[in-house]
């Protein structure tokens, strides 16, 4: 609505975003299924109980890529609403790559459009979603045989595995299927879809969940946050039932009464057998989590979880990890925001720019800038180990592990607030003006590589680069700088 864009446009001069967590995070719902401590001297089981009290965990819920795309949502008339003042993005994808062959044809030389938008490549051509290379969740089911001796693996063979992905989290498909498989008391994950219910469909305004973010209607939007940190990004879940040797009978899952007593026999929580990281360059790593064989590995906490590579040779992988807490994916999506001017001319059915002669192509009106590891002036470009082709990730993921390695663990000169100082970053800038306004309004997208997720409000490059951007913008305002 006109006037509520006219109110923020008078009272909202600039936004900043830190590791802004646009399409969510897989984190906070894996703590609602088997707990996340989160650092805490608490066991996952208690700081569960405290997270499946927690209402706001929903409002960090992932969101499907495929919710900001036109021609990928089962509801065409839901999709079109939501696109109601911008063209569809993946309308800008043929006019991206035919301005490459123009440009190719005219230079007699092979052009990418996409060489400096590895992030717009993956989002947009290659459509990455959290669930495009493996489940976001999974849960398999085993069989296995309960002897005199107790309860054990050996033996157990996979009966069924069942797969989810956003839109199931969105849905809260989820929790009702964990529900059905496990078996607890007080059903507290239905609690969870209650919770969802009540706070995100039952609302007089639009289901936020249901959508990706555009850019806001604000003249000055800055979004930085740190990447190539190692990150979770996928979670398997094992569920064993346990039937008498040789009793070949179809497992009934309902809860029972304990042999001699009234108790009812439920499941315990969720039981996590492995995990799914991305780590620095995009290099996937599968980590196995082995569960306490006894009481006193059980004190010691439990054994060595295995780490392997997760099939590197998949070639529709993100080419960075996040910040150790929100996965690239959603971090990234604020690359799209530097497209909001062109999306609003294409909307218009403005085709001036399509008839211009010097017209460049979309992306090559972005400025894209970096600042070496240790520097301090930006440079043109992106020439950085930002760019490394995919088959060099694993070499950027060592690097980066052998600079967190190190006793001093700052990049450069050590700083008071102990968090890295020059790290490397890149920016991307673009700027446009408003059909309906006339305002001119600018985007930055800022990635610093190897910053966690919580240094980020406290690490001064960050911050700094931010407030350049700030000083650059009011200089270009009001002259005041």
């Amino acid at each position: 609505d006109m006037e509520w864009i006219t109110w923020i446009e008078s009272h909202v001069w600039a936004y900043i975003g830190l590791s802004a967590p646009l399409l969510g995070a897989v984190n906070p719902v894996k703590a609602v299924i088997s707990g996340e401590n989160m650092g805490l001297p608490v066991s996952d089981e208690i700081a569960r109980k405290m997270e499946l009290s927690f209402g706001s965990t929903h409002t960090v819920s992932p969101i499907s890529t495929k919710m900001g795309f036109c021609d990928n949502s089962d509801d065409e008339n839901d999709a079109s609403h939501r696109r109601a003042n911008l063209a569809c993005l993946d309308e800008l994808i043929p006019e991206i790559e035919s301005s490459s062959k123009r440009k190719t044809d005219n230079n007699k030389k092979n052009n990418n459009p996409w060489r400096d938008f590895k992030a717009l490549h993956s989002l947009l051509k290659e459509r990455v979603d959290y669930d495009s290379i493996f489940p976001m969740f999974s849960v398999k089911s085993h069989t296995c045989p309960k002897s005199k001796s107790g309860k054990n693996r050996e033996g157990c063979h996979l009966n069924h595995t069942v797969n989810f992905g956003p839109r199931h989290v969105q849905s809260g498909e989820l929790f009702n299927q964990f529900n059905q498989m496990w078996k607890e008391e007080g059903e507290p994950l239905l609690r969870k879809r209650q919770q969802l219910q009540d706070s995100w469909w039952k609302t007089p305004f639009p289901n936020l969940l249901n959508t990706t973010w555009d850019r806001p209607h604000i003249k000055h939007v800055i979004m930085a946050y740190g990447i190539d940190m190692p990150t979770e990004v996928a979670f398997t879940y094992r569920k064993d039932e346990y039937v008498e040797e040789g009793d070949d009978n179809t497992i009934d899952t309902t809860p029972t009464l304990d042999e001699g007593s009234d108790k009812v026999d439920y499941d315990d929580m969720p039981t996590l057998d492995y995990v799914i990281w991305e780590e620095a360059g995009g290099t996937l790593i599968k980590e196995t989590r082995a569960p306490p064989s006894s009481r006193v590995s059980a004190l010691n906490f439990q054994k060595k979880n295995r780490k392997e590579t997760f099939n590197t040779t998949l070639t529709n992988k993100l080419h960075h990890s996040g910040d150790g807490t929100i996965p690239y994916l959603s971090l990234s999506w604020a690359h799209t925001w530097l497209l909001h001017a062109t999306r609003a001319k294409r909307h218009d059915n403005d085709e001036d720019d399509d008839n211009d002669e010097n017209n460049t192509g979309i992306l090559s009106s972005i400025q894209v800038s970096h600042r070496p590891k240790g520097g301090s002036e930006w440079i043109s470009g992106i020439e950085s180990s930002s760019t490394l082709p995919p088959s060099q990730p694993q070499e950027l993921a060592v690097e980066v592990q052998e600079e967190q390695e190190k006793g001093d663990d700052n990049w450069g000169t050590s700083h008071p607030h102990g968090t890295k100082y020059k790290p490397e970053m890149v920016r991307f800038r673009s700027e446009g003006r408003s059909r309906n306004t006339g305002m001119e309004y600018t985007t930055t997208v800022i990635e610093a590589i190897g910053v966690e997720h919580k240094e980020t409000t406290r690490n001064y490059d960050i911050l700094a680069a931010a407030f350049t951007e700030i000083l650059r913008n009011m200089h270009n305002d009001f002259g005041f700088v």
